[in-house]
């Protein structure tokens, strides 16, 4: 009997690690590492901070190493998916983080952009077959089959990989995942420029009236860098005011289109000739208010704010690369698909021109270079502050649980804190946080359920 442990790689003695685990916790010390493990919430990389109140150094804290990687940590993973929805829930549905409920009056879309095809791919569709041959007949020049009969399962490991590897445009990919952050760039700035044209032609003033959004990027099955991004119009104002429903006559439907008239209109030419643009399957859905319909609406917010907290977590991982840079050295070691393999060699190519020698320090990303979930500054509340209000609320915990003997003991000189290190000291250590939190999630489910149904009697 083969026993599978959360985290554990595959190259690694199990046994080992059960030895580890079973070392921790019948040692003396068990239950006060497990209260930091849990006062750090399971964290599965938690960082070290040693200190005290003036020369006496004895005391030791775990704290959270906040990565959203999944593959990382996933305690710290479930706890930023979380904080992303609250952000853009509360950017379209409003009611709490300062954002009032009027945003649902604004006009609101929600918007895919996707890459352009840079070769035939294995794919899902909803008429079943990947690519059928009464469609796309007869050999590539290579003398690969230009059709595939497959019915693909979503997790089937042939999704995202060519057809045929020596007709696809490694180069182009590369590229587009390289310019990507300046295509979404120039995005912004071609939507702002066609609203205030359309305030002008409609007589309205183009400086009452603003562009806010918030955009989370993901990888898609071939290692494309796609956005999503939830988009709304707001009435100009001051930067320390919450948002209020813009005075124009620009609805819900003319914002859309003005939209896609922006995603389509810019493309950046790169290498002499080569011209860089989204693909034409760009997506843009209304949302609606989950407590009222809009008329022909697409999405809600709720349903949107749960789909990127999905996605945020995400990381190349996925393609089986770590978390971290690399050596272009390693490249033939890592245990990745030929067509990932095609990818990072590609990059180093690229690479060897002076205008693209910074490429390098992107491989361990497939060359993208931008920032996994950005936002304007107006469109909701920031990870600080939600960070700051779970850290107020912690200590007001603590302070209500201690009492006055709590209140004795705040009111020494400040404890001063230094870094030590980061991690757990053995596998077995992080299984245990790992299981931990995997169990709390399951409290924390199964406890939201039971409200949920007990609402609804």
């Amino acid at each position: 009997m083969t026993v599978e442990l959360p985290g554990v790689p595959p190259e690694v003695n199990v046994n080992d690690v059960v030895a580890q685990m079973v070392r921790r916790a019948s040692s003396p010390s068990f239950e006060t590492w497990w209260q930091k493990l849990e006062e750090a919430g399971f964290c599965a990389n938690p960082i070290h901070l040693i200190g005290g109140d003036g020369l006496d150094r004895d005391h030791q804290v775990f704290t959270r190493c906040n990565n959203r990687r999944a593959i990382v940590c996933p305690s710290c993973s479930d706890l930023y998916a979380r904080d992303t929805w609250q952000l853009i829930h509360a950017g379209l549905h409003g009611g709490h983080h300062d954002v009032p409920t009027t945003v649902t009056e604004h006009p609101q879309v929600f918007v895919t952009l996707t890459a352009p095809g840079f070769g035939a791919v294995h794919t899902t569709r909803a008429t079943g077959r990947c690519h059928p041959p009464d469609t796309h007949r007869g050999q590539c020049p290579h003398r690969s089959p230009r059709w595939c009969e497959a019915a693909h399962d979503h997790d089937d490991p042939a999704l995202g990989q060519p057809l045929c590897r020596d007709c696809y445009d490694y180069v182009g990919h590369v590229l587009f995942s390289w310019h990507a952050p300046e295509l979404w760039r120039r995005f912004t700035i071609q939507l702002r420029r066609l609203l205030s044209r359309q305030l002008q032609d409609r007589a309205e003033s183009p400086k009452s009236t603003r562009v806010s959004f918030m955009k989370v990027v993901e990888l898609q099955r071939r290692g494309l860098p796609h956005f999503h991004a939830v988009i709304r119009l707001d009435a100009a104002s001051e930067p320390d005011q919450p948002p209020s429903p813009p005075d124009t006559s620009i609805g819900t439907g003319d914002f859309a289109a003005l939209v896609r008239r922006a995603a389509v209109a810019i493309e950046i030419k790169v290498n002499g000739d080569r011209v860089l643009r989204f693909g034409d399957q760009l997506d843009i859905k209304i949302i609606r208010s989950a407590d009222a319909g809009e008329s022909g609406a697409d999405i809600s917010s709720r349903q949107i704010a749960a789909y990127l907290a999905k996605y945020v977590t995400k990381s190349v991982a996925d393609f089986g690369i770590l978390a971290r840079r690399f050596s272009p050295a390693a490249i033939d070691q890592l245990n990745v698909t030929e067509h990932v393999r095609e990818i990072l060699r590609t990059i180093v190519t690229v690479a060897e021109e002076e205008d693209y020698e910074e490429m390098l320090s992107w491989v361990h990303t497939l060359g993208y270079r931008g920032h996994v979930m950005s936002k304007s500054r107006q469109f909701s509340t920031t990870m600080t502050a939600l960070r700051e209000r779970r850290a107020a609320w912690c200590k007001e915990q603590l302070q209500n649980c201690a009492g006055p003997v709590g209140a004795q003991n705040n009111s020494g000189p400040p404890m001063q804190w230094e870094f030590e290190r980061v991690g757990h000291i053995s596998l077995g250590d992080r299984v245990l946080a790992v299981s931990a939190f995997d169990r709390a999630r399951e409290q924390r489910l199964a406890a939201r359920r039971a409200v949920t149904e007990g609402s609804e009697e």
